[in-house]
């Protein structure tokens, strides 16, 4: 039991001690370029503080940036572009002349509300007047060598976190071989840029570089970055992105803001004077939606109404209009607007010409649910809302009508007739009551509507058997939260509330009403924190009958909750990714393009590795990507011709066999080799040989008579009695 209250908790009572877990992996770098950080997290257990950080970081991706400033503003606040409003599109600047060095206040130019929100820079980017200070969650923080925040440790002289400088100071103390701390040339020629370490192993009697393995490698010093600033950076030009066009369509302007600039160190700009700048300015307007806007309706006012009093019409002028450009427009035939054309005419009421039509009826409405449990001598309805009876029940629904005579209301059921005819089963009243004397489920089921003048109001009627709505009934009076009519007491025809029969049940006792609450919805997250909510309505009860009115009538009791918070699992699943694999030549894909890989794994969130199924509502990062390796090259290679075919023959032909390669690894290339010039195939030979000259045809005597050796055909089929004649 206090186990699992632990784990749930993660405090135990009967704990005195406090532990760290173990660390966790590191997180992905903050920022892809310039020097970001990444994180390793790890929880402290029991119910005291724990002795120590639980977070440490390290330096990452220092290679320098390239295609834009390392803190440049606008780039932060325009990540917020379009991000958090689907009617309107949202283009955030940073507000100028801050100074802030670890977040950056940016606000909106399309002048949404609200306009103005802050954003923190990445963390790892440097802040503070000193090298170790850097921008973390927003805040200028020391970060000592070993990762954790406000240290004081620093690099010795040695390499060696937190050394004194001991390890190399003299020769005679230092070993025959031992690790040597250079530097590499400054990552920029101007401004502020970055060095790496580079670490040697040193042969102290020769002075010169050696195989690594002779070092000792448990004291070799970790890889460093440093800041290094050759020189400043001459005056430049700013150039933000343009604005919004300033109109839709028919030629307007999109402007820019450009300032000439000079870094002071670490990226840090400041405005100088335009002069200073290399020519020419660059410009800060240009022309957009040259487009013509389409053409479109104009409507004039409407006239006045056609009559002094009564009901009339009103009239307007149509026009179609075009803009060729902004500022200019001119009318156009009908046929060039398109869309919904506008209405010219309209009704019109003034007051009315007499004075017995000058109140409009008006129908007051029951928007109630009546629950029938237990049958009554008769139901009396008010029109509206929905009533679920018991069959063969009498009902009479009243439709009470303000400033029209009741005499003029008619009924119907599903929009047919229903008859005034006191002998119908079914009928109205003189006084627009509808009365069913003995209600059959299979007839009366469906909707019953009264209408008084162009107004109107309906009761949907539904049956069910005794058995089911006693079942309902109690479902519905568990949630209720004070003592109601048990449906078990003895049951009595009285109706609860006015005896006037026409009186909706229930009266105007507001001790008959009460809160009732259905069963708490399932938690809106399966993990995570989330919700739940409940329906709270309000009801009439009776031992015969439930009533759901308005909330209104309950509002002299506390309203109960209707929401409230929940943890199914505290941690979500989720996608982790490692780092990017090599762009190697082994995985070339398109000339001049490889494929990089990367692990993606499902966690649950605090670091641990978990079944992939687990994360398949979660969208899953992708695990290749194409990449840049100008090695990707190929070309085409060929095999060696074969004899010439067919034999003996001065008209043969030879060939060879082509493949297309990549250049480095020889793997097939298929088709990446259609760019490329297409070695022969085949090519044209001649096949001499000797032949055994001898006749084939018993008729060869009387061609060498007949002196046709001269033909071919006949020189080949007859070749020894030819050569005997020829010689």
């Amino acid at each position: 039991m206090w186990m699992v209250l632990c784990l749930t908790l993660l405090v135990c009572p009967f704990e005195t001690t406090a532990n760290w877990s173990g660390w966790s992996e590191w997180s992905m770098c903050s920022k892809s370029c310039d020097g970001g950080l990444s994180n390793q997290k790890r929880r402290c257990y029991g119910n005291i503080n724990c002795a120590g950080p639980g977070v440490r970081y390290r330096h990452c991706n220092t290679r320098p940036c390239s295609g834009y400033l390392l803190n440049d503003n606008a780039r932060i606040c325009n990540v917020h572009n379009s991000v958090g409003s689907t009617s309107a599109v949202r283009e955030w600047s940073p507000i100028s002349e801050q100074t802030y060095p670890c977040f950056v206040l940016c606000h909106d130019l399309s002048g949404n509300t609200p306009n103005e929100i802050r954003t923190d820079k990445e963390d790892g980017t440097k802040c503070g007047s000193a090298e170790n200070f850097y921008c973390i969650q927003g805040e200028c923080k020391r970060l000592g060598c070993d990762g954790e925040v406000w240290s004081n440790k620093v690099i010795d002289g040695c390499g060696v976190c937190g050394g004194d400088g001991s390890k190399c100071s003299t020769n005679a103390t230092r070993p025959q071989f031992y690790w040597q701390l250079d530097w590499s040339p400054c990552s920029v020629t101007c401004g502020t840029g970055h060095q790496e370490s580079i670490i040697h192993c040193m042969n102290s009697r020769t002075k010169r570089r050696t195989m690594d393995y002779f070092c000792d490698r448990e004291i070799r010093p970790s890889d460093l970055t440093r800041e290094c600033s050759p020189s400043d950076c001459p005056p430049r030009w700013e150039i933000s992105s343009y604005g919004r066009c300033s109109v839709e369509c028919g030629g307007g302007i999109q402007r820019r803001n450009i300032r000439c600039v000079v870094g002071t160190g670490r990226a840090n700009l400041i405005t100088v004077g335009s002069y200073q700048c290399p020519d020419p300015i660059p410009i800060t307007e240009k022309a957009c939606n040259l487009n013509f806007c389409p053409a479109s309706w104009q409507t004039g006012k409407w006239s006045q109404c056609s009559v002094s009093c009564g009901i009339g019409t009103q009239t307007r002028s149509l026009t179609c209009v075009k803009f060729p450009t902004h500022g200019i427009e001119i009318n156009v035939s009908h046929s060039e607007c398109f869309g919904a054309r506008p209405e010219t005419t309209r009704a019109c009421s003034l007051e009315a010409c007499f004075k017995e039509f000058f109140s409009v009826p008006s129908i007051v409405v029951d928007n109630s649910t009546f629950l029938q449990t237990q049958r009554m001598k008769k139901v009396y309805l008010n029109v509206g809302g929905k009533a679920i009876l018991l069959p063969k029940q009498p009902v009479k629904i009243r439709c009470v009508v303000k400033n029209m005579d009741s005499r003029l209301i008619f009924w119907t059921k599903d929009d047919r007739l229903i008859s005034v005819s006191p002998y119908k089963r079914v009928h109205v009243t003189p006084k627009g009551v509808l009365k069913i004397k003995r209600t059959d489920p299979n007839i009366d089921k469906g909707t019953f509507t009264c209408m008084a003048g162009i107004e109107k109001a309906s009761t949907y009627i539904t049956f069910q058997t005794k058995k089911k709505a006693v079942k309902v009934a109690k479902s519905m009076m568990k949630h209720v939260l004070q003592e109601v009519p048990s449906l078990d007491k003895p049951q009595s025809d009285k109706i609860p509330g006015s005896h006037d029969h026409l009186r909706p049940l229930g009266g105007n006792s507001s001790t008959l009403a009460e809160y009732m609450v259905s069963d708490w919805s399932a938690c809106s997250r399966s993990c995570g924190a989330g919700v739940q909510t409940r329906e709270v309505t309000c009801g009439v009860f009776s031992d015969k009958f439930i009533k759901v009115v308005s909330v209104k009538q309950c509002e002299r009791q506390t309203k109960p909750v209707n929401l409230k918070k929940c943890l199914l699992q505290e941690f979500c699943p989720q996608w982790d990714v490692d780092k990017w694999g090599e762009c190697s030549v082994k995985t070339c894909k398109k000339v001049g393009k490889a494929v990089q890989r990367r692990a993606v794994y499902c966690t649950n969130g605090n670091g641990t590795v978990i079944r992939r199924s687990k994360c398949q509502n979660v969208p899953v990062p992708t695990g290749s990507r194409e990449c840049d390796n100008a090695d990707c090259k190929v070309e085409w290679i060929t095999s060696k011709w074969t004899k010439c075919k067919p034999h003996c023959t001065p008209r043969g032909k030879k060939f060879r066999s082509l493949s297309c390669v990549w250049k480095r690894t020889q793997k097939f290339a298929y088709s990446q080799c259609s760019s490329l010039p297409r070695p022969q195939a085949w090519k044209q030979c001649k096949s001499n040989c000797k032949k055994e000259c001898h006749d084939h045809s018993r008729y060869c005597s009387l061609v060498g008579r007949l002196k046709m050796c001269r033909y071919e055909t006949f020189r080949e089929k007859c070749c020894q009695t030819c050569k005997r004649v020829t010689e």
